[in-house]
């Protein structure tokens, strides 16, 4: 920023600061670790200029802060030898599910930027959010969050997407790139395409140079025969009016478009290709069927062969940690990686035990839970005993919202104006109605938990403003009789509500229009009285009692 005012100076570096930066890279063309990557960079690459600025914003916002970052890549290239500025861009659409992560990531963001070792000589400069949109509308945070909006694919246009929404990223960029955006307010040679549900851990390198992008090993992308007739049939989808290479299905490389650092010459040259491929790919049912959830992340990898691109390739770009990491995954967990990525869950029961796939904890670290509306500040840690990526992740989210001072609060006051935050955090989402029926839910609780087995087949008297019986059938169903419609039942141990719904005595019953907390009071290990609460007025006396029946 003083270099941008016309102010010069020579940094006195602490050598032992920058040691990690001088580590040798190991052979070959996959490098493992921030370190080892941060040294190849140092090693190999040659002077860069910031570019060229100016213009006006198109679309929606280029901020103040967007402005001093740009000023940071074009002024401070004069003594930082060797330096690659890049432009992070954050793929997003107009969800409140994906506006949130966004909030956060770029809490992160700015935070590793400003602690990076290489201090006024960082890489990390500019910062645009690109959001596809229902017709390109703004959405109240781009004041916070430098944002660029551009339209989304319409409900008619995505069905023949099977509403597959991931397609609008390519569509994205391809519309990026086709502004003056792309020129005048991105004067950084290199980009990283980022998402949402990424925060950076360490500052990241610009390890990538013109031809050589850099890029994250996806392993469950490698390449087998089942796939060469689907890559071969749709090498040339994204070729029209550019030179393509011919079909070689084992040149495609197990990756996606994110996180990927890559010069903006390079993805001119592939964002169309990977477009279109991506396109073609889930218009394709044997495509589809075979290449699953991540077949746009496929149509990047083959638009990048079929039109000569080589990544090199970084084991420890990111981590994708969950509840059931291996101990290999969370070594040096802290210092390893350039970027967590939450994309799977944190499932706990309380006691710690790490739940098994497919089933809801009654610790439940989930981003999905969050789909319409924010998070609460702050979410509970996780029970003493998870691993260190709960409690990290945990404690990242925290600090990214209790240091946005606009995020929402339950009085619907902050920004965007009258957004929602979720009436539940981390805990009571084992309630979902899918779970109960899945084998991982009911089955598996009357099998572990006294409290579910005892009260199997049980009948009760109930009174609330009237008179009721209630039965608690196998398989989680509930009758109630002044009440029709589908009851469920299951167990509740939930912290905030343990005051009046103890942990081990407490059950769920949906239905009938009410969500009921339900203590179970026991004599001698036995289940006398029942005792239930509404869920959603949490402090108000007892929604109904019941005595055994006779």
């Amino acid at each position: 920023r003083l270099a941008a005012l016309g102010i010069t100076f020579v940094l006195g570096v602490n050598v032992s600061s920058i040691m990690p930066y001088l580590v040798p890279a190991p052979a070959g063309p996959t490098v493992r670790g921030p370190a080892a990557a941060s040294a190849a960079a140092a090693s190999t690459m040659p002077a860069a200029g910031g570019g060229g600025g100016g213009g006006g914003a198109l679309l929606a916002a280029a901020t103040p802060a967007m402005g001093a970052a740009v000023a940071a890549a074009s002024g401070a290239a004069t003594f930082c030898p060797g330096r690659k500025p890049y432009h992070t861009i954050l793929t997003a659409t107009g969800q409140i599910y994906q506006q949130w992560q966004c909030r956060v990531m770029y809490k992160h963001w700015q935070k590793q930027r400003d602690l990076d070792p290489k201090g006024a000589c960082t890489e990390l400069t500019g910062f645009t959010r690109l959001v596809a949109s229902v017709g390109a509308r703004s959405d109240g945070v781009e004041e916070e969050v430098p944002s660029l909006f551009v339209k989304e694919y319409s409900g008619a246009e995505l069905n023949q997407f099977h509403g597959y929404r991931v397609i609008n990223r390519p569509y994205s960029i391809v519309q990026l790139m086709a502004t003056g955006y792309w020129k005048d307010h991105i004067p950084e040679e290199y980009v990283l395409i980022a998402e949402t549900d990424h925060i950076i851990m360490h500052a990241i390198p610009n390890t990538a140079d013109l031809g050589s992008p850099a890029a994250y090993v996806f392993n469950y992308m490698g390449i087998n025969n089942d796939f060469e007739e689907i890559i071969h049939r749709h090498w040339r989808a994204g070729c029209a009016g550019r030179t393509c290479t011919e079909p070689a299905f084992k040149t495609v490389q197990p990756i996606g478009p994110s996180p990927v650092i890559i010069h903006k010459a390079d993805l001119e040259k592939v964002g169309v290709a990977w477009h279109e491929t991506a396109k073609a790919l889930k218009t394709d049912p044997h495509a589809e069927g075979k290449l699953g959830w991540v077949i746009e992340m496929w149509g990047y990898a083959i638009a990048s062969a079929a039109v000569g691109l080589r990544h090199k390739l970084f084991d420890d770009f990111q981590v994708e940690p969950g509840a059931l990491s291996s101990k290999r995954q969370l070594d040096r967990f802290t210092e390893r990686y350039w970027i967590l990525h939450y994309t799977y869950q944190f499932e706990y029961y309380l006691d710690a035990t790490p739940c098994r796939p497919w089933m809801i904890g009654e610790y439940s670290l989930d981003k999905r839970h969050f789909s319409d509306a924010y998070p609460p500040r702050p979410l509970p840690l996780p029970p003493a005993g998870a691993n260190v990526a709960a409690f990290w992740l945990v404690n990242a989210i925290n600090e990214g919202m209790q240091n946005i001072s606009e995020w929402p609060i339950p009085d619907r006051k902050g920004k965007p104006m009258g957004a929602r935050v979720a009436g539940q955090s981390v805990y009571g989402r084992r309630r979902a109605p899918w779970f109960g029926r899945h084998d991982n839910g009911f089955k598996t609780e009357m099998k572990i938990m006294p409290l579910i087995a005892g009260l199997i087949g049980s009948k009760w008297s109930c009174k609330d403003s009237g008179a009721f019986t209630l039965d608690l059938l196998d398989g989680g169903d509930a009758r109630h009789s002044l009440k029709g419609g589908n009851f469920r039942w299951a167990s509740m141990n939930n912290p905030e509500i343990a005051k009046h719904c103890p942990i081990g005595a407490c059950f769920y019953l949906d239905g009938g229009g009410f969500a009921a907390d339900v203590h179970a009071v026991q004599a001698g290990g036995v289940s006398t009285q029942l005792v239930g609460y509404d869920d959603r007025m949490r402090d108000e006396p007892a929604l109904f009692t019941c005595d055994k029946a006779a």
